[in-house]
């Protein structure tokens, strides 16, 4: 389930447009990753505005540096990556999350309509999907963001390694055991 490369060779034409100074370019970036952004970011605030605010942060700085920012042909995978280090840096910043403690990736809104309706599609069961939930929200939060990523964002595990600054292998082996202990409960 990976990206379409005629997306990330479009992405990558924004992007360049973007750090040469197409404002137009960088709204269309905006406009088209803010809802996913919203959603990935919050899974680790419950607080809407917060996360608005560290999305509006992010490409405010984007903007203010984008002509010492590199190329990337993998423009969403770049842009959650570093929401997901705003978040964290923002948080510390206000103090919400204690030195040492990893982001709070919480999975409350995997029950969301339209993820529900993708497990519906695949489960076509109401009674499974409402076990699987149960099941989910009982995973470790690092476990809980593996399977976001992985099935709700449709990410592979080069780019899962990415946003979530762990290896490749890691993220095979973390997705690997969350999976059979997902079986082994359902």
């Amino acid at each position: 389930m990976q990206s379409h490369p005629e997306n990330n060779a479009d992405d990558a034409d924004l992007w360049k447009l973007f750090r040469a100074g197409d404002d137009e370019a960088f709204g269309q970036i905006a406009r088209h990753y803010y809802k996913s952004l919203f959603s990935y970011g919050s899974k680790f605030s419950r607080d809407r505005e917060f996360v608005k605010d560290c999305i509006q942060d992010l490409f405010m700085e984007l903007w203010a540096k984008r002509e010492t920012i590199g190329d990337t042909a993998f423009v969403k995978f770049y842009l959650l990556k570093s929401l997901r280090r705003k978040i964290y840096r923002e948080s510390q910043r206000q103090q919400w999350i204690s030195e040492g403690e990893e982001l709070d990736f919480s999975a409350q809104a995997i029950g969301d309509a339209s993820i529900e309706e993708h497990i519906i599609e695949i489960e076509t069961n109401e009674a499974m999907l409402k076990t699987l939930n149960q099941q989910i929200n009982l995973l470790t939060r690092r476990q809980q963001e593996v399977i976001y990523l992985r099935f709700f964002e449709s990410m592979d595990n080069e780019a899962i390694a990415q946003v979530m600054g762990i290896s490749r292998p890691a993220v095979a082996n973390l997705l690997y055991r969350t999976i059979q202990e997902l079986k082994d409960r359902l």
